[in-house]
């Protein structure tokens, strides 16, 4: 996915009845792309209305470090990793190695293969890099916006003032 995204993790407090009968208290996290707190209020609300039943509350909103969106069209790939990407460059005044970190989010089933898209992914840089570390997140599910194929694109009142001049 395109990196210019701003990346905002939104956590979300609901109940729902579970097997027993008994109403369980849920806390789930999701990533939405969003130009602005507010816009990532109403996605979210969006989003989560089609399917959690009843009453729920958007407990946080914060901006995410993520800078990067890898998906997997493999079915059981279902969770979410955040690794740390470190970008390695020469200082040009002093010569000395400069780190760069970077986060990205990756869809895998497991720790292994989320290493395995990781690097995958990263194989066509041409700057050298490290795979820092990589760890399970909670983040449910991750709404990007799409452009094309009819899909949904940034409304023009809703674009960053960069991208309008």
């Amino acid at each position: 996915m395109n990196s210019t995204h701003t990346w905002f993790e939104c956590k979300v407090k609901y109940l729902k009845t579970g097997p027993n009968g008994k109403e369980v208290k849920i806390n789930e996290s999701y990533l939405i792309d969003a130009v602005s707190y507010t816009e990532a209020e109403a996605r979210i609300f969006a989003e989560l209305e089609t399917f959690i039943q009843g009453p729920f509350i958007i407990d946080s909103i914060k901006k995410s470090n993520v800078s990067e969106v890898i998906p997997s069209n493999v079915e059981s790939d279902d969770k979410w990793f955040k690794g740390k990407i470190a970008l390695l460059d020469a200082d040009e005044v002093t010569g000395q190695e400069k780190r760069t970190n970077q986060y990205v989010l990756v869809s895998a089933k497991d720790i292994h293969t989320a290493l395995e898209h990781l690097v995958e992914s990263f194989s066509t840089y041409v700057i050298p890099y490290e795979i820092s570390q990589i760890a399970d997140t909670k983040i449910m599910d991750v709404y990007p916006y799409f452009k094309g194929d009819g899909e949904e694109e940034i409304p023009e009142n809703l674009k960053p003032i960069s991208e309008l001049e």
